[in-house]
């Protein structure tokens, strides 16, 4: 019995000392840290040892009894349980995970756990430290438990269903769902409801119970990519293939889609009174995205269809108020030659030879951020600007992406094409919506070998940009060679007068 109190004893002076300055200095670098377990660490050291230590003095050296010790037991019971409380807080999270030490869990969970603490620590003070029955509390409890049950029906069935469903756990924080026709993200779910956000901000307080009596549609499982179907109508007069080509295209060029995952589906749906309607189905990457993404696919197919020359078709009467004051550009061979006549390289042209060229040129129409030239692909022909503006870029040698140029109404680009048999060396986005005169290659080919000042005229103008393009390559070249031409790109000019 000596012993055991020397060494209590030894314990009380050397232990207490040595684990009340570790316990300081851990929470001191944690702070520093910004670890959440400081608050643990403050805990333990300013509330849990200092009665555990009064504690032991009295009980076991002093060897107080009665009351005294009953009430010290029940702080240090109370100061443990806080401690845990405490501890629990920062490893039971319902957030994104900022340490690996953390367990992610539904908010319930983190309930469950805590009343499972304070209810243990609450009886072992009643029954193991004041010695009262519980049994008879519990007997007492029993009896008033049927009126009680009565009364909050609800509340206990919103209770079972909240265990019930964390139990079988059919979506966690963060999944987005639709209950009873309403669409949200999970931002918490507790012992009585669960709350979704919608996509405007607004939150949906759904009572357990009824979720566990409804459908439960999660866009999170099995993955986070969702299915998207629309429907679009064309012309009975547009070949069936041809749309589908078109649809294709568009689904594989817009932004936010899981071509990875899931169905790819272009099909021809049914024949309607007005039109043939057409079914497409693709993955988006996830909930939000699927709505930029058929808004994109909506948007980009307008201009697609416009350019391709396909009719999507409308049973309605319109009735068309032209303001006579406002610009209108008409797609005929008449207007694009004039249009041709008032940009200053075409002006010693023919108007003989700017009609034929109108003849066989095309009106097109691109929507904001489509790419119509990919660097290293073939121009399909000269593009001048009529309305809009584009950005030409490029990638550098450190495989950056970078500007060569923003063009806007008057200039032109796809100059590659005048270069026999030489792609793109740059990549041609609109800026904004765009209306474009393409000039066929061969048409464009003739008139710069029968008028060299033409040629000259057009290798003047893009001089800069080729020297811009060599700049960013790395292939800045001496101002001799400048002068007499780089012998790995031939000019225009040096093309066409050779």
């Amino acid at each position: 019995m000596e012993k055991s109190l020397l060494i209590l004893g030894l314990f009380l002076i050397l232990g207490f000392p040595i684990l009340t300055v570790v316990l300081g200095e851990s929470k001191k670098y944690l702070e520093r840290q910004k670890n959440p377990l400081n608050l643990f660490f403050g805990n333990l050291q300013s509330l849990v040892v200092p009665p555990l230590i009064i504690f032991l003095i009295l009980q076991q050296l002093v060897q107080v009894q009665g009351i005294t010790i009953q009430i010290l037991e029940t702080i240090l019971c109370l100061t443990v349980g806080h401690t845990a409380l405490s501890l629990l807080k920062v490893v039971l999270i319902s957030q994104e995970k900022q340490y690996p030490w953390q367990i992610r869990v539904p908010n319930l969970s983190f309930q469950v756990a805590r009343a499972a603490i304070v209810l243990g620590i609450g009886a072992y003070i009643l029954g193991g430290i004041w010695r009262i029955d519980l049994s008879q509390i519990a007997a007492a409890l029993g009896v008033g438990s049927i009126v009680v049950a009565l009364a909050l029906q609800d509340t206990l069935s919103n209770l079972v269903s909240g265990f019930l469903l964390l139990l079988e756990n059919p979506f966690q924080q963060g999944d987005w769902l639709n209950v009873q026709d309403t669409e949200g993200k999970v931002i918490e779910m507790n012992w009585r409801a669960v709350r979704l956000q919608t996509v405007e901000g607004n939150v949906v307080i759904i009572p357990n119970g009824a979720l566990g009596k409804g459908k439960i549609l999660n866009y999170n499982l099995p993955n986070s990519a969702r299915g998207i179907w629309l429907e679009v109508g064309f012309s009975y007069n547009d070949p069936p293939n041809k749309v589908k080509k078109v649809l294709r295209q568009v689904m594989m060029e817009i932004k936010g889609v899981d071509l990875d995952k899931g169905f790819k589906i272009v099909s021809t749906g049914s024949y309607d009174d007005f039109s043939i309607t057409y079914r497409v189905m693709f993955m988006a990457a996830h909930y939000i995205a699927a709505y930029k993404a058929r808004n994109d696919f909506r948007t980009r197919l307008y201009y697609v269809a416009k350019r391709e020359g396909l009719t999507i078709p409308f049973p309605i009467r319109h009735i068309y108020h032209t303001n006579l004051n406002e610009e209108n550009f008409e797609e005929s061979p008449q207007s694009i030659a004039e249009s041709l006549r008032s940009l200053p390289y075409f002006a010693g042209i023919e108007t003989e030879t700017l009609e034929k060229l109108a003849v066989q040129a095309e009106m097109k129409y691109y929507g904001i951020d489509e790419t119509i030239t990919q660097q290293g692909e073939f121009s399909r022909g000269l593009y001048i600007i009529e309305r809009g503006s584009v950005m030409l870029t490029l990638k550098d040698i450190r495989g950056s992406q970078q500007t060569v140029a923003q063009i806007s109404q008057g200039d032109f680009f796809g100059e590659s094409v005048l270069m026999s048999g030489k792609p793109s060396a740059v990549s041609v986005t609109a800026t904004k919506d765009l209306l474009v005169i393409c000039l066929e290659p061969e048409s464009i080919v003739t008139l710069l070998t029968d008028r060299p000042l033409f040629a000259k005229q057009i290798d003047e103008l893009i001089d800069e940009r080729r020297k811009t393009i060599r700049r960013l390559r790395g292939q800045e070249a001496s101002e001799g060679e400048n002068a007499r031409g780089n012998p790995n790109e031939r000019s225009i000019l040096q093309q066409f007068s050779s």
